[in-house]
């Protein structure tokens, strides 16, 4: 069984901010490997060439500038996703946690990848336009911005169109989640100390290591995913 307790430190929109400029600027630096992993799963030109090949490849036809594609969409999509999730999560640990303040492991998990489902569903459409100007050529593009975007998808395609592949994501969700969690409540037995006691190298060891087990688990279901996010615009990206 696990305590939770409110964290009177920092106040909701203060946590919701750092959360957000934390998310935004590890989003940029880490820009470059997410728009090749994005075209090795749609299986662009690009895939057969390997990491460092399809980067190279990139930068001779598309500029340098073209590693960062989509990823000011990326960015404006974290913090209605953080808060979102932020939002439904408190919800739904208060709903699962019993009189004496307790919540089981598995409550936890369960609370934590349905606050995920809730923020993935309603922001989604940001997430299939990022996809998009990701595949796009940047000096031909099919899309001007992200308002654009939205607006040729949606008149275009229809409204479900901007829903593609959110099944998966939905489903994603959950080994996310209990990967993650689960790495998180076996800390304090793998260091031999309390989590509490944590050095902050310790905890940027842990988050990696949570991070890369939670997007092993759900890698599957991304791939899948971004494939269904691009199916339409397929023969503008593959020529």
């Amino acid at each position: 069984m696990a305590t939770w307790r409110r964290d009177g430190r920092l106040s909701g929109p203060q946590r919701l901010c750092c959360a957000g400029l934390a998310g935004a600027l590890s989003l940029s630096l880490t820009a470059p490997l997410e728009l090749l992993t994005v075209l090795a799963q749609v299986g662009t030109w690009h895939c057969g060439r390997g990491l460092l090949g399809a980067g190279r490849g990139l930068c001779r036809t598309e500029g340098v500038r073209a590693l960062w594609k989509g990823n000011l969409t990326a960015c404006l999509r974290l913090y209605p996703y953080s808060a979102l999730q932020l939002a439904a999560s408190r919800r739904l640990v208060i709903l699962f946690t019993d009189e004496l303040g307790h919540i089981s492991h598995w409550r936890a998990i369960i609370a934590g990848s349905l606050a995920g489902m809730v923020a993935t569903v309603v922001t989604y459409p940001t997430d299939l336009i990022k996809t998009r100007l990701i595949v796009q050529n940047r000096l031909e593009p099919s899309y001007e911005g992200i308002l654009h975007a939205f607006y040729k998808i949606y008149h275009q395609e229809g409204l479900l169109a901007l829903y593609r592949g959110v099944t998966p994501a939905i489903l994603g969700a959950v080994p996310f989640s209990a990967g993650s969690f689960f790495v998180y409540i076996s800390l304090d037995k793998i260091w031999q100390e309390p989590i509490v006691c944590f050095t902050p190298l310790q905890n940027f060891i842990n988050g990696c290591v949570a991070a890369g087990v939670a997007q092993t688990l759900s890698f599957p279901f991304e791939t899948v995913k971004r494939k269904m996010q691009v199916q339409r615009a397929d023969v503008a990206i593959l020529c």
